[in-house]
């Protein structure tokens, strides 16, 4: 396929992934406000992926300029309808050339009801080891009330988007909506 064409099947992609973005809500912006120290370095430590039955650790080729941290249950009827959107949206910007990742945070009460739902949803990102998520406060804090919930955070620890204001849920659909248009504009050069 030419170039062009490719450039513009991604600009295609990441104009539907907006247009979804911004109709399936008003705009509400959160105000940025930091992430706990060290959070990024702590997240990028303790990735996992499915392997067979098991989780092996996994790394980055190269961290990412935005990642999106999902937080998400087996348990929780609206993340199983959540995450046919977020992966939309993840698959068109990384098809946009965005540099940014999902990784999802469980709330399961089990390494095995993490990895059914993972495998249920057929999510094709990393998600933070189990074990370990207990022992991240800051990374909890970050989930809100309840799941879902998405939280984009930038390469210096800044949180972008939450869907928590405190204990006021916000939704989904303004973050989703930040993160195409932040991702989104380092992704695709203008014409």
């Amino acid at each position: 396929m030419p170039a062009c064409a490719s450039r513009s099947s991604a600009r295609l992609a990441l104009a539907a992934a907006l247009a979804w973005a911004t109709a399936a809500a008003p705009a509400r912006a959160n105000d940025p406000a930091p992430a706990p120290p060290g959070l990024r370095e702590a997240v990028a430590g303790a990735l996992v992926r499915p392997q067979g039955p098991r989780f092996a650790a996994y790394r980055w080729p190269r961290e990412p300029e935005i990642v999106a941290l999902y937080y998400g249950a087996d348990w929780c009827a609206p993340c199983h309808a959540f995450v046919p959107e977020l992966r939309a949206v993840h698959d068109a910007l990384r098809a946009a050339g965005a540099d940014t990742e999902v990784v999802y945070v469980s709330l399961d009460a089990s390494e095995r009801e993490m990895h059914r739902y993972m495998a249920r949803q057929a999510m094709p990102w990393p998600a933070i080891d189990h074990r370990r998520v207990e022992r991240m406060p800051g990374l909890r804090a970050l989930g809100g009330m309840a799941p879902p919930n998405l939280v984009l955070l930038d390469r210096d620890g800044t949180v972008l988007a939450s869907g928590w204001a405190g204990r006021r849920y916000e939704g989904l659909a303004p973050v989703l909506r930040a993160w195409v248009e932040r991702a989104g504009a380092q992704a695709v050069p203008p014409p």
